[in-house]
């Protein structure tokens, strides 16, 4: 059941990134253009089509229209999420950045789309355990989300980025661009990764370990404030050297 909800909500956003950017650029588009109809009615006749629904609207089902739009979208999520539809996608989008006005629409449309739609925060999420910087060394490091674009273009794997903390001051660190397969995901908070980051893995998180070193989020605070200093104080040091 979890993977059928998965498989909507992917195939759903995949639909959403392709048909309201399009669809708002036409909207977008028909608005301008029959406006300069309009301010030019007087000279050049008008004529627009409707088609005869008085049945349907005579005997209309609520919620048919809010229907027919969600299987819409899921449908073309569906064709664009496999080789073939991100193919018919990449041409048509090829075609639409040749115009320029249509592709100034359409460009910022998606963006913004897709920005609402990202399901994924670029935040600091899990930490993990992975094989750095060789065989058979392991590091922390801290999965900020999966890789993308060029990226993912130019690999097979499935591809997540993530920060390798340096000690004590997690804030520089190292970005890895790593295949999924090769990281070990940790159960410990990200906040607990970092304590033991700071600390030189002196302060162990968990209760009751053997020769475990608890600290309270003041302590941590106080550490990281004074890693800070420490890395200042160095830097400071080099530039005067």
């Amino acid at each position: 059941m979890k993977s059928i909800k998965s498989a909507i909500k992917k195939n759903m956003i995949a639909g959403l990134l392709i048909t309201v950017p399009a669809a708002l650029t036409y909207i977008i588009l028909r608005f301008i253009v029959n406006n300069v109809d309009q301010a030019m009615a007087p000279v050049i006749d008008k004529f627009i089509g409707l088609s005869n629904w008085s049945y349907l609207e005579e005997n209309s089902i609520p919620g048919t229209g809010l229907l027919i739009i969600f299987l819409f979208i899921l449908l073309v999520g569906l064709l664009v999420t496999n080789f073939l539809g991100r193919k018919l996608v990449e041409i048509g989008e090829n075609l639409l950045n040749k115009i320029p006005f249509v592709r100034a629409i359409y460009t910022s449309i998606k963006k913004v789309i897709h920005t609402i739609s990202q399901t994924e925060t670029p935040s600091f999420e899990r930490m993990v355990l992975l094989t750095y910087p060789r065989v058979p060394l392991k590091t922390l490091g801290i999965v900020c989300c999966d890789a993308r674009g060029e990226i993912v273009q130019n690999t097979r794997d499935k591809m997540v980025n993530v920060f390798v903390p340096t000690s004590p001051n997690p804030t520089t660190g190292y970005l890895l661009i790593v295949p999924i397969e090769d990281v070990d995901m940790l159960t410990m908070t990200v906040e607990d990764g970092l304590k033991m980051i700071i600390s030189f893995g002196m302060v162990t998180i968990a209760e009751g370990a053997p020769g475990a070193v608890t600290v309270d989020r003041k302590e941590f605070q106080e550490m990281a404030e004074q890693a800070q200093v420490a890395n200042k104080d160095a830097s400071d040091g080099d530039r005067s050297a």
